[in-house]
């Protein structure tokens, strides 16, 4: 079973029309919706741009390799 995700209070500085755009683009109700959603759409980039790295490894497929 995964661990709960640990929510802690913080303190920052963030451009105000850049989150309220943010808000806007992810649908999120509430400021600190926003920053979660963001962090999540960064993460989930990488874990797609890390297996898109791990394809291109494989090499280019070949018809033998698609037809087995």
């Amino acid at each position: 079973m995964p661990a709960e995700p640990q929510a802690r209070k913080k303190t920052l500085r963030l451009d105000q029309t850049l989150l309220d755009r943010a808000r806007r683009v992810l649908g999120a109700r509430t400021e600190t919706d926003a920053v979660t959603r963001a962090l999540e759409a960064v993460v989930k980039r990488e874990r797609q741009v890390q297996g898109l790295q791990l394809l291109a490894e494989l090499g280019s497929p070949d018809s033998k390799r698609i037809d087995d």
